[in-house]
């Protein structure tokens, strides 16, 4: 199996176990008829946070991991962006919203949006690093 597939697998499945809670949510409002209530909760956020703290851990246990040199000042910069861009916004919603300081539906908008950029932050710098995480069994592999 190619190493591209495989690690796609394996961030699907690490999303599929993320977005549990969401999952369940959805389908018990959608039993109850509940439509809007799917979005008017702090789960996006939650698993937003989550998601971007997973993809800061699987990129620098990736780089860690690998026998390539990077040049120190981009992966501080990818990291960095990860916390001031996406990790810190996420929680802000979500003190928002879990201490109702405002009332607003624009705040669960920016909340679902921030959730979607945590799906794509995870795929594309997730995928980095487990890329890097899988470079050794693979040349393990090659070499028996």
């Amino acid at each position: 199996m190619k190493q591209t597939k495989k690690s796609n697998l394996s961030l699907l499945s690490e999303l599929l176990f993320t977005i549990l809670p969401i999952i369940i949510i959805v389908m018990i409002r959608l039993i109850e008829n509940n439509y809007s209530s799917i979005f008017l909760n702090s789960e996006w956020g939650i698993i937003s946070v989550v998601l971007f703290g997973q993809s800061i851990v699987k990129f620098s246990s990736g780089l860690s991991n690998s026998t390539k040199k990077f040049r120190w000042q981009v992966v501080a910069l990818v990291i960095s962006g990860i916390i001031v861009l996406g990790l810190i916004p996420s929680i802000v919603y979500l003190i928002i919203i879990l201490t109702k300081n405002i009332e607003s539906n624009t705040v669960y908008l920016f909340q679902l949006i921030w959730f979607i950029l945590s799906i794509i932050t995870f795929f594309i710098v997730g995928k980095l690093g487990q890329d890097f995480l899988e470079e050794e069994e693979n040349e393990q592999t090659t070499h028996n």
